[in-house]
């Protein structure tokens, strides 16, 4: 698999040597994502301008963000004082408790335009899980088969997801990616197999992920808005986590552990540089500029991810 003309840039630790991951980065190219700290517990950071900034908890220990939108604010989940874990969103530095919606724990994973959207669990466990779109202060549950999530929203407030996640002592696993808008919930289907899971959505509505084949393998896929293409790949379990509005895709290769791109939805795939001394990598998300953004793994000093910016 060739490599793609990238150069993989570290961002800088909360602590030195200690761990960090960037999840997702705005068109101003300010990152997000999490860092280690002294104690071994993780809280959110920004990073602007090459800094890290600590975003703090609810009183608890612990706290992730997970994207940020193009007006700066970020969304992901925090700790309270009781140790429940709660979705959450940062706007102008300041933390904004999202709440439970009923259940047990809940995190946000994705934010545009007004909306947020996530997942609350009202048990324990994958099939416990239920999807969530917060518009302003309202909130609704959208209305999906058990076991769902809301991995992804645009600007027009259509949310890719899947349903049908189940524990894993309750096979067959038949969970379906999806995409919903305005009480419309519709099932993507998969690449031939049992299984599809949606992880991305750009502006065009164009969705990507992983599925089962026919053949049972496991495959990265590319939804054109109408229909489910394999992204082709020399990989043998890609996964797709990520596009961008001009069709550049970002992913992984499960069995290399290489952060690896699609140019374009109808090319192959490219392996991304790896950071000096780096062993494996994660590619998590893109912007539109195709600023690409995730974390690479090293040995030494001892086994650590830290956040990678590749442009």
């Amino acid at each position: 698999m060739p490599t793609a003309k990238r150069t993989a840039v570290v961002l800088p630790a909360l602590v030195a040597g200690r761990g960090s991951s960037a999840h997702d980065v705005n068109a101003a190219g300010v990152a997000v994502g999490a860092a280690e700290l002294a104690t071994g517990y993780w809280h959110a950071v920004r990073w602007v301008d090459g800094r890290i900034e600590d975003l703090g908890t609810l009183g608890g220990p612990n706290s992730q963000a997970e994207a940020i939108d193009d007006q700066g604010r970020i969304v992901g989940t925090a700790q309270a004082t009781d140790g429940s874990s709660h979705a959450v969103s940062w706007v102008n530095g300041r933390i904004q408790d999202l709440g439970l919606t009923g259940g047990i724990f809940s995190i946000a994973f994705d934010t545009a335009g007004d909306r947020v959207v996530g997942v609350y669990h009202v048990t324990d466990s994958f099939s416990g899980r239920r999807a969530f779109v917060r518009t302003g202060n309202t909130e609704i549950t959208i209305d999906a088969p058990r076991g769902a999530t809301a991995a992804a929203v645009n600007e027009t407030g259509t949310v890719a997801g899947t349903y049908g996640f189940k524990d894993w002592t309750d096979p067959p696993f038949v969970n379906q990616a999806f995409v919903w808008r305005d009480g419309v919930l519709r099932p993507l289907g998969t690449l031939g197999g049992p299984t599809s899971v949606a992880n991305g959505i750009n502006d065009l509505g164009q969705v990507v992920g992983a599925s089962d084949t026919a053949d049972g393998r496991f495959a990265a896929f590319f939804w054109d808005g109408s229909a489910m293409r394999r992204l082709a790949s020399s990989s043998t379990s890609p996964t797709a986590q990520a596009v961008n509005d001009s069709g550049l895709v970002i992913g992984s290769d499960g069995a290399g552990g290489r952060a690896m791109i699609w140019p374009t939805p109808t090319a192959g795939s490219q392996l991304l540089p790896l950071p000096a001394g780096a062993v494996g990598s994660v590619a998590i998300n893109v912007n539109d500029a195709g600023l690409v953004i995730g974390e690479a793994h090293f040995l030494a000093p001892s086994f650590h991810s830290s956040a990678v910016l590749w442009r």
